[in-house]
């Protein structure tokens, strides 16, 4: 019999307990436990950065998150009153998205041909970006320098120093905001301003359009076009996963009509592995709506499981359907994969319709 991924696991507070004193078993457990998490997290990211970046491998992408996992097992406090599976997947997002956004920033070969100091350096100052013979062999290389220089120059003191520290030296938006005892919004949106008055930098007018307002398109006839094509991607590195259904879709129905047998209400299982469904790489996904009829002595409880983790319950009574739109569609990241399960404590007949929209990621 299969335990419910979605029932509280006996003893979860004790093994966290225990891998952040040191127990190797027990981070080993927790690591096996949220495997489908990240393995859906790996798929993700590696499906993000086939986009940009071609140096780095599968294996680099599955010992990232695994990191990034130990350093937020490491940081959790039960006693704040946060759910861990809630907690983990939330902040591997948000961990996922600026480590993507880092990696953008410290692959630029204009930012890391700016400066002849170590880009180590933490007493460095933006006053220091310098060029003088370092990876300028070519006229080409001097130009483009120039031209990157002459950009910055058009920037505000504050907006410097935060490109200075999220695009040259490779800080996150929290680590530059703690170093500059800021907030984080401070300096994401510093950075953002930023980023648009360079892009600014690198257009030059062309007649008006048919609106009447300036026409721009980027000097791509100087070393500046690689330069342009990196502040390109950079303003538009941000996916929005948030818009699952809004404009058009491919709908995924997962339904059918199934026999199951007693479980127990709270030992739940997989109703049928023809209701498992495993989110493309490229796409995000949202569930619109679940629908369940049942045929049976006792009331079911069916659920939506994603990556393991508990996402909808919906109670239905005996002999009964119930229909629930969900007003609410989170995003369910590429390469999750999506089950449905039935508690009961009855044997019975289950009619399961449970609609999703999918998108281009």
């Amino acid at each position: 019999m299969t335990v419910a991924p979605f029932l509280p696991i006996i003893d979860l507070e004790s093994r966290i307990c225990a891998a952040q004193s040191g127990d190797e078993l027990a981070t080993e457990a927790l690591l096996e436990q949220f495997r489908p998490l990240l393995r859906s997290r790996m798929h993700y990211l590696w499906g993000a950065v086939r986009e940009s970046f071609s140096t780095l491998e599968f294996a680099d992408i599955e010992a990232q998150i695994t990191f990034l996992f130990l350093s937020r097992l490491h940081s959790f406090r039960a006693d704040a009153g946060v759910y861990f599976p809630y907690y983990i997947e939330k902040m591997l997002d948000l961990d996922l998205r600026s480590w993507l956004r880092q990696q953008r920033r410290s692959n630029a070969i204009p930012f890391s041909q700016l400066t002849n100091i170590d880009s180590n350096d933490e007493n460095a100052e933006p006053s220091e970006w310098l060029f003088e013979g370092v990876g300028a062999q070519e006229s080409a290389e001097v130009e483009r320098n120039l031209a990157l220089n002459a950009a910055l120059e058009t920037l505000s003191l504050p907006q410097r120093e935060v490109v200075w520290r999220c695009c040259v030296l490779g800080r996150t938006e929290m680590a530059a905001a703690r170093e500059l005892g800021l907030p984080r919004s401070t300096v994401r949106n510093r950075l953002e301003a930023a980023i648009l008055k360079m892009r600014e930098f690198f257009e030059e007018a062309e007649g008006t359009t048919r609106t009447g307002r300036a026409s721009k398109k980027p000097r791509l006839s100087d070393p500046r076009e690689e330069f342009w094509e990196f502040i390109n991607t950079m303003v538009k590195d941000e996916k929005r996963p948030d818009l699952v259904g809004v404009g058009a879709g491919r709908p995924i129905l997962l339904q059918g009509t199934f026999d199951f047998p007693v479980t127990g209400i709270k030992t739940p299982e997989l109703l049928s592995k023809k209701l498992v469904y495993t989110v493309p790489i490229g796409h995000v996904l949202g569930i619109r709506y679940l629908r369940v009829g049942n045929v049976s002595d006792g009331m079911v409880v069916v659920s939506t499981i994603v990556n393991g983790l508990p996402h909808r319950i919906v109670p239905c009574a005996a002999n009964d359907a119930i229909h629930v739109p969900f007003a609410i569609v989170d995003p369910i990241l590429p390469g999750s994969q999506i089950e449905i399960y039935i508690a009961s404590s009855h044997a019975g007949t289950a009619i399961i319709d449970c609609g999703c929209l999918q998108m281009p990621a």
